[in-house]
């Protein structure tokens, strides 16, 4: 039987019944979050571009707490204190230290990165900061104003001739097919565990590795979260509704990969235990 305190997905899914008080205590905290919460910063945008946007992640990213008047700023920094956001900010250095060594294991070869849900993409740019490699980088995410705002990042940073941009969906086969130039090394970090389907994971990392075959790609894994009901009863995801997370053993993803191609899996989970940051090479 599983456990009252950690629902399965499944259970995730469904609406508490009515009489639950845990039904009416997510709903008061909700109502608190979308009213009063909102004069903090990384609310405000979580709620405007979903919980599970490249948006709100890149706000944890920087840190800054910011919010209208002191409750805003004082509820901001609550936010970016949670163990959710401190996972996040392990993961982004994770994934660069991932980036960099794979750049300098390519021996001074150019490189091409494809990131397919980017946001503003701000650890791409302290990777590009960081190394005087030959890299060309291709960003794509479903939110068009996403890659506005990191394209003007790339302008202030005088990275704009490194950095190009697409609209496009991850999971959608012509979509993938208009990726030029073909990645060398293909980022897809914050996807999975906003996909409820395990078909669907399956499907595209065999497409991935049929269309673009790079080689190598950058992915992680949400396998626990102590706040994973809070999240999925209180916050809202891109489409407005409620965020409910996937989490799924790391070795799940590494044999749907390597089902598709990839091998040599390089697994580095975060200090917190939430994330599992996979590298995994083709195997060709």
């Amino acid at each position: 039987m599983p456990s009252k305190t950690k629902p399965t997905f499944e259970d995730l899914l469904e609406p508490l019944p009515f009489y639950s008080p845990k039904k009416w205590y997510y709903e008061l905290f909700s109502l608190f979050l979308s009213t009063v919460g909102k004069t903090s910063e990384g609310i405000r945008t979580g709620f405007e571009y979903g919980f599970d946007s490249g948006m709100i992640m890149n706000y944890v990213y920087n840190e800054l707490p910011s919010g209208k008047y002191l409750i805003g700023e004082l509820i901001d920094r609550a936010f970016l204190n949670q163990v959710t956001c401190r996972a996040f900010r392990a993961v982004k250095e994770i994934q660069k230290n991932k980036i960099k060594s794979y750049i300098e294991g390519r021996n001074g070869s150019s490189t091409v990165l494809v990131d397919l849900a980017s946001g503003k993409a701000d650890y791409i740019y302290e990777v590009l900061k960081e190394t005087n490699a030959d890299i060309k980088v291709l960003l794509r995410d479903i939110s068009e104003k996403a890659l506005i705002e990191s394209l003007n990042i790339a302008k202030k940073l005088n990275l704009e001739d490194m950095v190009s941009s697409q609209v496009g969906n991850a999971f959608d086969i012509e979509s993938l097919k208009k990726i030029q130039p073909k990645p060398d090394l293909l980022i897809e970090v914050g996807l999975y565990g906003i996909i409820h389907d395990d078909e669907l994971i399956k499907v595209q990392l065999k497409q991935i590795k049929e269309i673009l075959n790079p080689d190598a790609i950058l992915f992680n894994v949400q396998t626990h979260n102590p706040q994973i009901e809070f999240i999925a009863r209180v916050l809202k995801n891109q489409a407005g509704e409620r965020c409910v997370w996937h989490l799924r053993p790391v070795e799940d993803l590494i044999d749907w990969a390597e089902d598709a191609g990839f091998r040599q899996p390089d697994v580095t989970m975060d200090p917190y235990g939430i994330y599992a940051v996979v590298m995994m090479k083709d195997s060709s």
